[in-house]
Order: structure tokens, then C-alpha cells, then sequence
């Protein structure tokens, strides 16, 4: 008889083996934002499957410095002089409405989805005879690029860069409760009170009726010129194509919301697990901080050099009243500063200078991979929030008590001051944190793991058709039971119509013989 231990290890084994990978498969990526946040996250886990022995082909704006066995990349020429321009925008209009942020938002993705379908190895690839068995697609609006599904005939995953929005909870029917699950630009938090429970609603409802009058339009026509044989329209792929959507968000980050089957949380994938060592220069800086260091970076999009004078200065003039040594990631050579107090450079291994213990403090943009490698790694942040999802990601940091905000229309020497000292001299945020921090790594696998499974498990049931929900089929009235709440309100109506009646034409009749017995007395 076997031993018990022996048994178990077999138990394990066969369960590992039963959800190992699939076969090889053949994986198209398409990551076409030229937003290196974005990328970083997309390559993460195509990097992961091509290790794994798939064969994978990634369309985006950018190259693994390391390449890896089994990945191709084709790559999206896009203007870096566009973004740039972006960027500054973004800079000088950060106190701009969310809704005029949201129509140029959509400008911006008509035009880096544009700029994909012109991409010269995009034009060749859908013209090659190659075969894929899964598109992986990053969920950023661009859905004529949902076209490429139906051109190669195979399932789509998609990836979510930030946390979850309406239009992406319409690709495979996740519901989205306006009453605690706010929309991500404009800043609410799941506790919302009356009058933001109803804008949140309102600027839902406006949302919607832009894109389908302003937006949808021109992503129809994108996908009508490119994939002109078509099987299927536009609408119908957002509603039936997509099999899975792998969500970079967690309930530890955020909040808790309803999901449903293929709608699965891998928050946290990209960080490292492993901590690699730091370059010698970073290593020495922090160990010889007697009082710790404080890491400042705006992201990998946001260039600090473009910041008005007076910020810039106001930035300088607090972080030198401080007791610790600051690294601050700069992107070109205008700064002179005492390279005993400051650190900076144009690039930083920001994963592995957070797990450093005496890193003390992160300024941050308040994007949501800064605010989830901080989380991880239990650091208490100062944040400048400037568009997207910063706003929210810094009020769900203030309201959890791991962060403080600063808006950046708000940025004086005083107000940096009092956030920074705030923060560093009150142990609560970093006990918040790092209380959270445990929350985030205590999951039953490694997310990373998880999206492998789920992509490996897609791909073994053929597209997963049965995650999909019926939901799909349904119209907003079906939906919403719209048609059966009007059904059983004019059966209510008639039935009320018919007592109102009936108890007329009694009091009628009883009023009738009253008059006739007082006329017989008379």
C-alpha cells in the first residue's frame, strides 16, 4: 500500500496535469496604445505565454529589449511627436471637465487605432494566409480592432489596462450598478451620496449617447473598410465575440463589484516576484540614507520637464526641507542638483526600488500600476493626480489612508510640504498599506499564473462559448425587464380601473336607494 504522502503528491500532480497548458497554440497580441504603462502590462503576459511554448505575435508600438523564444513583434508606427503633444496637453488642461476629457479621449483612440490598420507589417499580416488560434487585445475602446477575430476566425480575450468601464463591461454583459460602482473619470468612490450617485448616472447616460452617436460611428467604418468580408458587423463582435476579459484590477486595490464568470481579476500580474538586484549607484544612494529615501515618478508617460517653472520649483524648494535623499526619475539633463541629496535619472527599476526597505515614501502620478506596485510592496504615496483614472486611484488611496492627494492646480512649496510631512509622519499610512499590501498578495495562485490559466483554458474549450452570458442577446428593455415591469403595471392599472369602477357604481346604487327611501318618508 502506497504511503499517504506518496498518494497526495500523486493527487497533486494529476490535478497540475489536469489544468496544464494546451498544446502549442498560435497567439496574436494586439496592444496598439503608445503608452508604455499600457505596453508593459500587454508584453508582461504575452512575454509569459511565449515562454511557456506558444507561439506569439505582438502588434504594438514597442520591442522587448529582451527578446524571447517563439515571439514576433510587428510593430504599429504611430508619431511619437503626437503623443509627446498629448502629453503636454495633458500637463497644461488638468483641471479640464471630465467630459471634454472623454471626447478627446476619443479622438486620441480613433487615431492610434487608425494609425494600426496603416501600419505597413499590419497591412501585410492581414494579407498573409497565417492562421491564429486566439486574439489577446487590449479593451481601450479600439473595438474595430475586434475585426481581427473574425479575419482569423478565432476567440478573443481582452486585457484591461486600468480598472473596468461601461464599455467594457458590454463586451460580455458584466453589470455595472450605478448606485456604489462609480464611473472611473470622475472620481467617485463606491461611496457615493445622493447627488454623486446622480451625477454618476448622468455622466454614464452622457457617456453612452457620445458613443454611439460620435464614436461607434467611426470605429464601424474603421472596421468596415479594413475587414470588408466580413462575417460578422462591428455590433455584433462587441456583443458575441469577446470569450474573456482579464481585468488589471483586485478588490484589495479598489473596491467589491459584481463580475461574472469570464470577467477575472489579475490585478498585480506585472509586478515582480522576484526582486532583482539594484544597479550599484541606486543601491549605495538608498543604504547610505540614514534618515531613508523617497521615490518621485510621474509615470511612464508624464515628463516632469514640461511642468510649468513654478511647480517645478515648488517641487524643489519641499523636497529639500526634507531629512531623506530623493530619487527622482527625470527625463533630460536641465536639473543640476547636490547629487548627495538627489538621484536622478531618465530611466529606474521603480518594481525593485519600492521593495527596498528604506524607501520610505512615493510621489506618484496616481497611475494604477504605480498605485499597485506601491500597494504591493506596503508603500504610503503622495500622489498629483493629472487625468484618466489617477483622480479615483488617489481618492480610493486617501479614503483606504495609505495616500495623500495633491491636486497639481493646487501644487505650492506649502501644500507639498504639508502632504509629504503628513505622510511620513504618520505611521498610520504605512500601517494602512502594508495591511492592504497583505490583502493583495494573499491570493490562492499568483495572478500572472491566473491569466495564463484562464488564456490556456480558453484556448482548450475552443473559445469557452459556454462562459458567454445570455445576457448578450438581450436588448435594454429586455434587459432591464422594462417590457414586464410595463406589463405588470397596466395589469395592476386595469385591475385598480375595475375596483374604482366597480366600488363608483356600488356607492351609485347604495347612493340611488338612500334617495329613494328619503323621498318615501317625505
Amino acid at each position: 500500500m502506497l504511503p499517504k504522502s506518496l498518494l497526495a503528491g500523486l493527487l497533486i500532480v494529476a490535478l497540475l496535469w489536469d489544468i496544464s497548458p494546451t498544446d502549442s497554440a498560435r497567439i496574436l497580441g494586439i496592444f496598439p496604445t503608445p503608452s508604455k504603462s499600457h505596453w508593459i502590462l500587454g508584453s508582461a503576459l504575452l512575454k509569459e505565454l511565449a515562454l511557456e511554448g506558444h507561439e506569439v505575435t505582438d502588434v504594438s508600438p514597442f520591442k522587448l529589449s529582451k527578446p524571447v523564444q517563439n515571439y514576433r513583434h510587428i510593430e504599429v508606427e504611430s508619431d511619437p511627436q503626437f503623443f509627446n503633444a498629448l502629453i503636454e496637453i495633458a500637463f497644461q488642461q488638468h483641471d479640464v471637465n471630465p467630459v471634454s476629457k472623454m471626447i478627446e479621449m476619443y479622438s486620441v483612440i480613433n487615431y492610434f487605432t487608425n494609425s494600426t490598420f496603416s501600419s505597413t507589417g499590419v497591412r501585410e499580416l492581414l494579407k498573409s494566409d497565417e492562421k491564429f488560434d486566439l486574439l489577446i487585445m487590449e479593451v481601450f475602446l479600439d473595438h474595430a480592432l475586434l475585426g481581427f477575430a473574425d479575419h482569423f476566425d478565432c476567440p478573443v480575450i481582452g486585457l484591461t489596462t486600468h480598472g473596468t468601464l461601461g464599455w467594457m463591461n458590454e463586451l460580455v454583459g458584466t453589470p455595472q450598478p450605478l448606485s456604489y460602482v462609480p464611473h472611473v473619470h470622475i472620481g467617485f468612490t463606491d461611496r457615493m451620496n445622493f447627488w454623486q450617485r446622480t451625477a454618476n448616472v448622468l455622466f454614464t447616460a452622457a457617456e453612452n449617447v457620445m458613443l454611439e452617436l460620435f464614436f461607434y460611428p467611426v470605429q464601424d467604418q474603421m472596421y468596415r473598410d479594413n475587414f470588408p468580408k466580413a462575417s460578422r458587423s462591428l455590433t455584433e463582435m462587441r456583443k458575441h465575440a469577446v470569450s474573456l476579459v482579464l481585468v488589471n484590477s483586485h478588490f484589495s486595490l479598489s473596491f467589491p463589484r459584481p463580475y461574472l464568470p469570464n470577467m477575472v481579476e489579475i490585478g498585480g500580474f506585472h509586478v515582480n516576484r522576484k526582486v532583482n538586484p539594484l544597479p550599484t549607484n541606486i543601491r549605495n544612494f538608498i543604504e547610505n540614507a540614514t534618515e531613508g529615501v523617497i521615490y518621485f515618478s510621474m509615470g511612464s508617460n508624464l515628463k516632469p520637464s514640461i511642468m510649468e517653472p513654478e511647480k517645478r520649483d515648488a517641487f524643489l524648494r519641499a523636497l529639500a526641507k526634507l531629512k531623506q535623499r530623493i530619487i527622482w526619475k527625470w527625463d533630460d539633463e536641465t536639473l543640476a542638483l547636490d547629487s548627495d541629496k538627489f538621484l536622478l535619472a531618465k530611466w529606474l527599476p521603480q518594481d525593485d526600488i519600492l521593495s527596498h526597505p528604506n524607501v520610505k515614501l512615493f510621489i506618484t502620478h496616481g497611475g494604477l500600476l504605480s498605485c499597485t506596485e506601491s500597494i504591493h510592496h506596503g508603500k504610503p504615496i503622495v500622489g498629483i493626480p493629472i487625468f484618466g483614472d489617477q483622480l479615483l486611484n488617489m481618492r480610493r488611496a486617501e479614503l483606504a489612508g495609505w495616500g495623500v492627494a495633491v491636486a497639481y492646480s493646487d501644487v505650492t512649496e506649502e501644500a507639498l510640504g504639508q502632504a509629504l510631512n503628513k505622510v511620513l509622519n504618520n505611521k498610520k499610512y504605512s500601517e494602512n498599506v502594508q495591511a492592504i499590501s497583505k490583502r493583495l498578495r494573499d491570493q490562492p495562485v499568483p495572478p500572472m499564473d491566473l491569466a495564463k490559466y484562464w488564456v490556456n483554458y480558453v484556448l482548450r474549450h475552443e473559445g469557452a462559448d459556454h462562459l458567454k452570458c445570455s445576457s448578450q442577446h438581450l436588448s435594454v428593455i429586455e434587459y432591464h425587464n422594462l417590457d414586464v415591469f410595463t406589463f405588470l403595471s397596466a395589469i395592476v392599472g386595469a385591475v385598480l380601473y375595475v375596483i374604482v369602477k366597480c366600488f363608483q357604481k356600488v356607492r351609485k346604487c347604495f347612493s340611488g336607494k338612500s334617495n329613494h327611501n328619503k323621498r318615501k318618508i317625505n
